[in-house]
């Protein structure tokens, strides 16, 4: 009995270890396939961002955009709605308020959820809190008459700053700030829509005037390395706080919701700025002192990634290029490293759409990199090593539609070891480092052309064929005299995809490789041991060709005039031997 109990348990736990195991392969497949992030802002909505990853509230639910998924946490307390956000590495605090009571609630969140956590912190006065902040150091709070330095986990107050008076006595200036960011002991903040810079020896008085650096009607603040930006309805603007300038950096998309701030991603070195546009979206830049480059928008827009490809070409990387999900949708998908081979598919912008397999993990990946990444064409080669022809050197040879297996393209057909293919060309070739795929053309059983991609090493030149013996012999004929025929690798539609073997006089005789079907516009013939095609028009099945049919004219006509000139001749000379007589 006992032996029993224990075989059942052991039972029990192996299929506990496979369904857990299965949950996280498909987990798994999941993350690899789900490459957009596809955000709906409201109005309201706030915005808030750590590294490439950003998190912002619709209604009473925080969601965050992380590795490539949008993750949720819809709370359930009683509130009216968040007043403000921030973000670290591990955490996400909110601020709420429900009438005049402010709450402050703390989310731990990893690659697979949003998680609340008890957070109490007595040193910190909820109720007087004007807003919270987040940099590379930690999170801020800013209370009404100083700000505090703390940690969520665990919950402790690091530093204070700023005025720390214990009396509470209120700094009314502060109830109405509208945004701040903190730097080198320096409080940077918007109220009224004008831009203020208080140090932390001034921060108890109670008329900040003194303190405005720029009037206007700016909505929002963030802490960019050693600059200050500012957003307004009309774009977003660089402080210099060495010499008191504000320049220029964008201009578009921007409204009086907007929000922005800023991250920095120390793994990759790149400092991400976030700004929520007039669409409800979020528009994604990287950012150097004095410019923002535009990198994507995050909204609720389905992508469509391309599935025809209009370019295949070889690449080679002159230096690490970041992978991308979508020209719209940036998150980062990984890395190709220097010195790696991917394919180009196609275009999108100033995107283009790739293939890659990184061959030391076994993984493959599409996605998008910069046109302006560090990469090298590789140009192909013609004919390389195969000549004009080739012949499959396996029986049940695979080709695909493009020069890679697996999704995005299925293989067209298993080609037999006597199939001719036609060499369109080699995807590339870096040096003396050939890549393993041929673009080939052939003729399927319904007489059309086709084109697809074989392995190399699938592939040999051509063994010439021999006519049978039985092959019915035809003539080329032409429209017009002395016109010479040209025969074609392969039947075509349109003329730049003409492939031209040679050119042959009318009259050559050739042999038919199918029977005669004077409907069809191409007819296969043999030249020279292989396969080739020739319009029908230029075939003649019977009969005399037209250069014969003009000789069987002509030659007549010759021996006609060449007897009436004898005849004219004697009797011209008789008329003459008679009149000397």
């Amino acid at each position: 009995m006992k032996r029993k109990i224990f075989g059942l348990s052991l039972i029990f736990c192996l299929a506990l270890v496979l369904c857990f195991a299965s949950v996280f392969s498909v987990r798994d497949v999941a993350k690899a396939e789900n490459v957009d992030v596809l955000v709906s802002l409201t109005n309201d909505s706030l915005l808030t961002a750590y590294d490439d990853y950003f998190a912002y509230t619709n209604s009473k639910s925080i969601y965050l955009a992380k590795d490539n998924k949008l993750l949720s946490y819809e709370e359930k307390s009683d509130f009216d709605g968040f007043v403000n956000i921030a973000m670290n590495s591990t955490h996400i605090l909110a601020l709420a308020q429900k009438g005049d009571q402010k709450y402050l609630w703390a989310y731990e969140y990893n690659d697979m959820r949003i998680a609340k956590i008890n957070f109490t912190l007595n040193d910190l006065h909820v109720e007087y809190l004007v807003g919270i902040y987040a940099n590379e150091d930690g999170f801020y709070a800013l209370e009404t008459n100083k700000l505090i330095h703390i940690s969520i986990d665990p919950p402790e107050v690091i530093s204070q700053y700023f005025n720390s008076n214990t009396d509470w006595t209120l700094n009314p200036a502060y109830i109405d700030i509208q945004d701040y960011a903190v730097l080198n002991n320096t409080l940077y903040c918007i109220l009224d829509g004008d831009f203020y810079a208080i140090d932390e020896q001034n921060f108890h008085y109670p008329d900040l005037s003194k303190f405005l650096k720029r009037s206007g009607d700016y909505i929002g603040i963030s802490v960019a390395g050693s600059r200050i930006l500012l957003l307004s309805a009309g774009g977003v603007y660089e402080y210099n706080n060495a010499d008191s300038s504000i320049s220029t950096l964008a201009v578009d998309g921007l409204d009086g919701n907007s929000k922005i701030c800023w991250a920095y991603d120390s793994q990759n070195d790149i400092r991400y700025v976030y700004t929520k546009s007039n669409l409800n979206a979020v528009n994604m830049y990287v950012y150097t002192e004095g410019n923002l480059e535009y990198y994507g928008c995050f909204d609720n827009t389905v992508y469509t990634h391309p599935t025809e490809f209009d370019i295949v070409k070889l690449y080679k990387t002159s230096a690490d290029v970041t992978l991308y999900s979508s020209p719209r949708h940036l998150q980062r998908m990984g890395v190709i490293p220097q010195g790696k081979y991917f394919i180009a598919l196609s275009e999108k912008d100033n995107f283009i759409y790739v293939y890659y397999h990184d061959e030391n993990e076994d993984k493959t990946q599409y996605g998008y990199i910069k046109k302006s990444a560090g990469i090298t064409l590789c140009p192909a080669e013609k004919e390389g090593l195969l000549g004009p022809f080739a012949q499959p050197l396996h029986e049940n040879t695979p080709i695909y539609k493009y020069p890679f297996e697996g999704a995005g393209s299925e293989k067209l057909l298993d080609a037999s070891i006597f199939m001719q293919l036609i060499v369109i060309d080699n995807v590339g070739q870096d040096g003396n480092f050939s890549w393993g795929w041929y673009k080939v053309g052939y003729v399927d059983s319904n007489g059309k052309t086709q084109y697809g991609y074989v392995k190399t090493q699938n592939l040999s030149p051509y063994t010439q064929l021999t006519a049978p013996s039985l092959s019915k012999s035809v003539k080329l004929t032409s429209k017009k005299l002395g016109q010479y025929i040209t025969l074609y690798a392969l039947p075509f539609e349109n003329e730049e995809d003409a492939i031209e073997i040679t050119q042959l006089a009318e009259g050559t005789s050739v042999y038919l490789k199918e029977k005669f079907n004077k409907k069809s516009q191409w007819t296969a013939v043999y030249y020279e041991g292989k396969t080739a095609y020739v319009r029908t028009e230029n075939i003649k099945a019977s009969g005399l060709t037209s250069w014969q049919l003009a000789l069987v004219i002509t030659i007549p006509c010759v021996i006609i005039a060449i007897v009436i000139a004898v005849v004219l001749i004697v009797v011209a000379k008789n008329k003459k031997l008679a009149y000397k007589s």
